[in-house]
């Protein structure tokens, strides 16, 4: 969006909209580089990313 100040606006119109749409936003991270806030836990974001990596991986 360009709008980095904009994140927590987002955040509030999606939790609450009662329709799921799945976006990666699981790739998204905090701006000191480290993981934070998922709704489905850090352990889940991490998951998901190591999954990632590894498709690239076989893919390369």
């Amino acid at each position: 969006m360009g709008k980095p100040q904009a994140a927590r606006a987002v955040g509030a119109a999606c939790k609450k909209n009662s329709l799921l749409i799945v976006i990666p936003c699981h790739r998204v991270i905090s701006s000191s580089g480290q993981l934070t806030g998922f709704a489905a836990g850090i352990d889940r974001k991490q998951q998901l990313l190591a999954l990632e990596a590894k498709r690239i991986k076989s893919t390369h």
